[in-house]
């Protein structure tokens, strides 16, 4: 099952990343594609929890909706926007070098928000993603400040919301099915004026003929990048539930690693051998820093005199960081 699923998960979260590449080359709205995925998670999710038969699936208290649910959903939209906008401007196998840095985000809101400390490994790990992405940024062969800046954006705001989930959603036991369902429903809602404003008129005066045949051509894109989207979602959540969150958080540094190699080898954006030394350089940081933060999960309990078995925690900044 844990196999099954990570596998899933890798190739659906890459699929969806070439897919949004291709679709925007010759459909360039941004804002519409997020509310596409949005659309298409709440959609699909639907069902799902029907058939799981949840408990409490669609019912949400006041409290729970606008201390947890709703800040949880502006930070997905930003998160979500944001990572479609730097796709649309910079090589995809870039873009995820970019977003393989958020535990480099995740350090600084937590120390931050949360005032807690780290370890010189693991500012020693950032250095390392830092360094690496230096180097993507000045050999990037089709670099683009905005996709840069768009991807660094989504990244913080990942990063961002994965600290707020710990602190609000805590004291909240919520099946991961319900809280992905209610997060893109609120998500789609968010951004729905927002796609009126900027997108309406401009997908209303779109050329569609130059596509050819927009059925043939972009329907297929745009629906597979919906399934795509919910399909890696939820193999995000049910992978965590198999497994603990530091071995999670490894998964998702190889799922990085999948991502850009698929893509350069699909998409054949050019590359310098200074570039693929940078992307190796961000992921071995991301890797420094899993492997510090499970040395220590091991240290810490075998300080602890008992250890108590504890159910997954829905909550989990993890989880707000794929939903």
């Amino acid at each position: 099952a844990v196999v099954s699923t990570q596998s899933t998960g890798y190739i659906s979260s890459a699929a969806n990343g070439i897919m949004l590449k291709k679709c925007l080359a010759v459909f360039p709205f941004p804002l519409t594609l997020t509310v596409v995925q949005f659309f298409g998670c709440a959609a699909l999710t639907f069902p799902l929890l029907k058939y799981q038969r949840v408990r409490g699936a669609f019912s949400l208290t006041k409290g729970l909706f606008m201390t947890g649910i709703l800040p949880l959903s502006g930070g997905k939209v930003a998160a979500v926007f944001f990572a479609t906008l730097s796709i649309a401007n910079i090589p995809l196998s870039y873009s995820n070098t970019i977003k393989a840095s958020l535990p480099l985000f995740s350090v600084i809101f937590s120390k931050l928000i949360l005032g807690q400390s780290h370890s010189p490994k693991i500012y020693c790990s950032l250095l390392l993603i830092i360094f690496g992405v230096v180097i993507c940024s000045f050999t990037e062969v089709l670099f683009n400040l905005a996709g840069l800046l768009s991807a660094i954006i989504g990244t913080m705001a990942t990063a961002l919301l994965s600290v707020y989930a710990k602190k609000a959603m805590s004291d909240h036991n919520m099946h991961y099915l319900k809280m992905l369902y209610f997060v893109s429903i609120t998500s789609l809602f968010l951004t729905l004026p927002f796609l009126v404003l900027m997108d309406g008129g401009k997908l209303l005066s779109y050329d569609y003929g130059a596509l050819g045949d927009p059925v043939s051509e972009i329907f297929p894109l745009i629906s597979g990048i919906a399934l795509t989207n919910f399909t890696q979602n939820v193999a995000a959540f049910g992978f965590l539930s198999l497994v603990n969150p530091v071995s999670y958080s490894v998964a998702n540094c190889m799922k990085r690693v999948f991502t850009i190699a698929a893509s350069l080898v699909i998409l054949r954006n050019p590359v310098s051998i200074l570039n693929v030394l940078g992307m190796a350089t961000a992921l071995s940081g991301v890797a420094f820093y899993n492997k510090i933060k499970l040395d220590e999960k091991r240290a810490e309990k075998m300080t602890l005199p008992t250890v108590m078995k504890k159910s997954v925690n829905h909550s989990n900044p993890l989880y707000a960081a794929h939903l």
